[in-house]
C-alpha cells in the first residue's frame, strides 16, 4: 500500500507516485481492452482513463479508503457544454497540490497544433487554467502515427513557447517535463505524457 501523499519528501514525488503512475496504469488497462479507435472521441477516453484511475489504479484506496485524493474529469464530472473551457481532468492531493491536465487527441495533420495551441498548452502558459497553480500537465492521446516521432514534435514546439527548461527524462516512458516562464503568475512545471493508442486498434 502506498503511503499518505505527505509523506512524500518532494512535490515532485506525489505528482509522479499519486498522479502520472496511476494515469499510465488507466492506460495500460485501457488499451489492453483494445476498445479506443482513431475515432474515439477525447471525452469518452477521458471519462475511461479517469474511471480506471478511480477504480483500478494503485491510488484508488486513497481516493475511496482513505478520501486524500480526489480525481474529476471536466470538472464535477460534467460534459456540459458550458464547461468546455475548462481543463480535462483535476486532481485534487489533500495538503500538496491541485493539478490540472489538459488532454488532446492527436489524430489529424494539424493535431500537435492543437496540443501547443490557444486551447492546449497556452491556456496554462497563458495562465488561463492553473493561475494559482505551479503545475499542470498535457496528456496526448496519439490515434494516428508513430509515437515517437510525435513527441519530439511536440518537444520541439514547446522549447520555443517562453520553455527555460526542458527534461526529456523523468523516470517514466513516453514522457517529459517543461518548465515555462508566466507572467504574471510565476513559472509553471508542464508534464507531458503519450498515450499511444494506433496498436490498440
Amino acid at each position: 500500500m502506498l503511503p499518505a501523499p505527505s509523506r512524500l519528501r518532494t512535490k515532485e514525488e506525489v505528482i509522479k507516485t499519486f498522479i502520472l503512475l496511476p494515469l499510465i496504469e488507466a492506460h495500460r488497462i485501457l488499451k489492453g481492452r483494445a476498445d479506443i479507435t482513431s475515432t474515439t472521441p477525447e471525452n469518452e477516453i477521458t471519462k475511461k482513463i479517469v474511471y480506471n484511475v478511480k477504480h483500478m489504479s494503485t491510488i484508488s484506496y486513497h481516493i475511496y479508503g482513505r478520501h486524500l485524493i480526489d480525481v474529476s474529469y471536466r470538472p464535477k464530472e460534467d460534459f456540459d457544454e458550458a464547461t468546455i473551457t475548462e481543463p480535462d481532468i483535476k486532481f485534487f492531493i489533500a495538503e500538496v497540490c491541485t493539478v490540472w491536465i489538459e488532454a488532446k487527441r492527436i489524430y489529424k495533420d494539424n493535431s500537435v497544433s492543437d496540443y501547443c495551441g490557444e486551447e492546449g498548452l497556452g491556456r496554462f502558459l497563458s495562465g488561463y487554467y492553473s493561475r494559482q497553480d505551479d503545475d499542470g500537465g498535457m496528456i496526448a492521446y496519439i490515434q494516428r502515427g508513430c509515437i515517437s516521432d510525435i513527441q519530439s514534435e511536440i518537444m520541439d514546439r514547446v522549447k520555443i513557447m517562453d520553455c527555460i527548461g526542458l527534461t526529456e527524462n523523468i523516470g517514466i516512458n513516453a514522457s517529459f517535463l517543461s518548465v515555462h516562464k508566466r507572467i504574471p503568475t510565476g513559472n509553471i512545471k508542464m508534464y507531458h505524457l503519450f498515450f499511444d493508442f494506433v496498436n490498440s486498434n
